[in-house]
């Protein structure tokens, strides 16, 4: 099923951000490439429930 167009920007929009602060806490050395890597997992996460909920039950 193909996504709608601003699905898609919010997609991008969403990974960069995680993206560019993953990237200044590392270089920032305020967290360690595994405390980002965990961080990221955990906002993707909670992005894909927010974008797309659960379909209904019958």
């Amino acid at each position: 099923m193909p996504t709608q167009p601003t699905q898609r920007r919010g997609d991008i929009a969403a990974f960069l951000a995680v993206l560019v602060v993953g990237v200044t806490l590392i270089m920032s050395r305020s967290a360690t490439a595994q405390e980002v890597v965990l961080l990221s997992s955990a906002l993707g996460g909670l992005y894909s429930v927010w974008c797309r909920p659960l379909a209904p039950r019958h």
